[in-house]
């Protein structure tokens, strides 16, 4: 069986985990997979690609690049004698392949997997102007109702989906991105000094309100104490103001991914802050979070949707209530009690392989082999 996996953002990205470690699995299993993805002129992460990587013009939160995507996908997905395309949002990713299905070019089963609600998404962060949004939200029912069968990524975006009008029978719940634990398991943690280490991994920004966890950090009178947040920064202008004179808080950019998981195994407690009610936040599993529990790192995170959606208070995690003071005062708490902190971590990593990619690429084989027959 071959697959074609198509994605509008680059290897690069932190969104394409998810389709690199599908592809890699995939290939285990026997399929043969092409990795459709946006090309980059950086150096790309990761060492191990044992899919066919084909990289083509494009931007995510671009309308034009949108359409380059989209006009330079036809001739990938027209020669690719696929039986499964399975295309992630933003929908750019699967315009083509409706297209040539619709047209009697192609004759495979077209898969639109939601791993979020990207345009929402771009509405609420701005990067989508907000009257354009009903536009892109009514171009994508118009390609997912000529798809062969969605997936959502959380039970909470199914039901919303629902509410859409999509047919309940037509999306299958693959729940979270799906966490390689074995690779997390074989990285050797970063060097560091005696100090306490507090780290955060992903996109560092205010629409993720990277900023709460910094003041909440800043409020914390503890010595010896680091924060350490790893990922690109969307406003350097306002993270360089808030950093500024603090030389306990290490912003390190964008870092591979075996570099970012060096400094996760590092860290005494990791980080995930949410307080907003929307949509776009509540229906997300952040792959994150299953990373922090496959390191074994004790948690704090926010009592949030997104974070219940996962994870269990006192069990897993400390979730704090929404503001940065109760954050900060549960990050304390871990820090001055780690056999609690060790209790928590070791709940969490033996939760986590039900999060696993090989659980995440059997499920979706069921959703392929379903479809084929």
């Amino acid at each position: 069986m071959k697959i074609g996996i198509i994605q509008n953002v680059t290897l690069n990205d932190h969104r394409s985990v998810y389709s690199h470690n599908i592809a890699c699995e995939l290939i285990k299993k026997g399929f043969d997979v092409d990795l459709i993805l946006q090309e980059t002129g950086e150096k790309l992460q990761y060492k191990n690609k044992p899919y066919n990587l084909i990289q083509i013009p494009g931007k995510t939160y671009s309308i034009m690049g949108q359409i380059q995507f989209m006009t330079s996908s036809f001739t990938v997905i027209k020669k690719g004698g696929y039986d499964i395309i399975h295309a992630k949002n933003p929908f750019s990713s699967v315009f083509s392949a409706v297209i040539l299905k619709k047209t009697g070019a192609i004759t495979s089963k077209i898969v639109y997997d939601m791993r979020g609600l990207w345009i929402d998404f771009g509405v609420e962060s701005h990067q989508i102007p907000s009257f354009f949004g009903p536009v892109l939200r009514k171009i994508e029912k118009f390609l997912l109702k000529r798809c062969d069968h969605i997936i959502a990524i959380s039970p909470t975006l199914k039901e919303l989906l629902c509410t859409r009008g999509y047919q309940e029978d037509e999306i299958s719940v693959v729940f979270g991105d799906g966490v390689d634990i074995e690779t997390i398991e074989s990285v050797t943690p970063a060097k560091r000094d005696r100090d306490m280490r507090i780290g955060y991994i992903g996109t560092i920004s205010t629409a993720r309100q990277s900023d709460k966890i910094i003041k909440a950090f800043k409020s914390i009178e503890m010595k010896d104490i680091h924060l350490v947040m790893v990922g690109p920064v969307r406003e350097p202008h306002i993270f360089e103001k808030l950093t500024a004179g603090s030389k306990n808080i290490v912003l390190t950019g964008f870092l591979p991914q075996e570099e970012a998981f060096q400094y996760l195994k590092s860290f005494d407690v990791v980080l995930s802050y949410h307080d907003t009610d929307h949509p776009v936040y509540n229906v997300a599993v952040p792959t994150k979070v299953f990373e922090y529990m496959a390191a074994g790192i004790p948690i704090v995170a926010t009592d949030h949707q997104m974070y219940r959606n996962i994870l269990e208070d006192k069990k897993t995690a400390l979730l704090s209530r929404q503001n940065p003071e109760d954050f900060a005062e549960n990050l304390v708490y871990l820090l001055k009690n780690p056999d609690i902190a060790e209790k928590i971590a070791a709940n969490a990593k033996s939760e986590v392989e039900k999060y696993s990619v090989r659980n995440v690429v059997d499920q979706l084989e069921s959703v392929y082999l379903r479809l084929l027959e």
